[in-house]
């Protein structure tokens, strides 16, 4: 198909929104709304309207957003990656199969009908064996381009859901999810851990209880040493925010314990923020420094647009 001048991006994940006006050659953003209005808090609103059409009700949503864009392209077609594609969404469609090659063609996406006279693509996730992913796929797809001809590795997504995708022949073959953000956020706010750590700045001392909390996570995993952050804040009164980076450092060390040993293969980072640099730095920290290559927030945010425009081409 005729691909349009622009299109609108649509990123809808379980608690965050964000639209962006892009220029459809270059991915160049002219204009972005986000809000901390998900899937999940909009399911929730829906469930309590008694409204009966759920596509209709996000679709409500989506129009007050789109409407605060530049009113020359409110007509530009829409694509939509994320959790709105789940059965808490607007349409729960079908995941798509491995694998994820560079024209998407396993992608499952579908047309919405309830905005008549303009194009909204709804795309879909993709599953394997034992996992499945809303909204990673379609950066993989976006970072394929980049990635081409690279050798074959595992790409690795930092998230609340971190996802491990091998890289097999310029195409991702399988992926496991580690649900370590989420282990964080419960340790750290709903076990018996949660009066030990608390956020704060990093600083040199911070930086060693996260380096120290890597290395015992990625030799002995993290279960065994949970405890002690308990007891060394009660019997040696450790500093709360010490305690927060090695916990964090204990979970991420042992995610990255199931990456493979072979170090012929590459390792590929992709992620933005905080997140993204304790990533890098903890792998460097467990002996990948010479096999990691790293893309930063802006290719990240690149990938996601690639992926839909690689979408939005195809046929409906």
């Amino acid at each position: 198909m005729i691909l349009p001048t622009h299109f609108i991006s649509c990123d809808w994940g379980t608690t965050n929104f964000r639209l962006r006006l892009v220029v459809t050659d270059s991915l160049a953003v002219l204009a972005e709304r986000t809000t901390e209005l998900g899937v999940r808090e909009l399911n929730e609103r829906f469930r309590l309207s008694g409204e009966s059409d759920r596509c209709s009700f996000f679709v409500a949503y989506l129009r007050t957003q789109i409407a605060k864009l530049p009113s020359a392209h409110h007509g530009a077609p829409i694509v939509i990656s994320g959790m709105a594609s789940a059965n808490i969404g607007m349409r729960d469609l079908a995941y798509g199969n491995l694998p994820i090659g560079a024209e998407g063609a396993n992608f499952i996406f579908e047309d919405l009908i309830s905005w008549p006279g303009q194009q909204v693509r709804l795309i879909s996730g993709i599953k394997s064996a034992t996992g499945m992913m809303r909204g990673e796929e379609t950066q993989a797809l976006g970072l394929l381009e980049i990635m081409s001809g690279s050798k074959d590795g595992v790409l690795l997504l930092p998230g609340t859901h971190s996802k491990h995708l091998t890289f097999e022949n310029d195409q991702f073959t399988d992926f496991t999810s580690f649900m370590t953000g989420e282990l964080f956020e419960i340790i750290s706010k709903k076990s018996i851990l949660s009066n030990s750590v608390a956020p704060g700045e990093w600083n040199v001392q911070t930086g060693d209880s996260f380096r120290e909390g890597v290395r015992q996570g990625f030799k002995n995993g993290f279960s065994s040493h949970l405890f002690a952050i308990r007891a060394g804040q009660v019997l040696r009164q450790t500093d709360v925010t010490d305690n927060f980076y090695l916990l964090s450092g204990l979970l991420i060390g042992d995610e990255l314990a199931h990456l493979p040993h072979d170090h012929a293969q590459r390792i590929y980072l992709a992620g933005s923020g905080p997140l993204f640099r304790l990533y890098r730095n903890a792998l460097e920290i467990t002996g990948n420094a010479n096999r990691l290559i790293a893309y930063d927030d802006q290719v990240i945010s690149e990938a996601l647009l690639a992926g839909q425009r690689e979408i939005l081409q195809r046929d409906a």
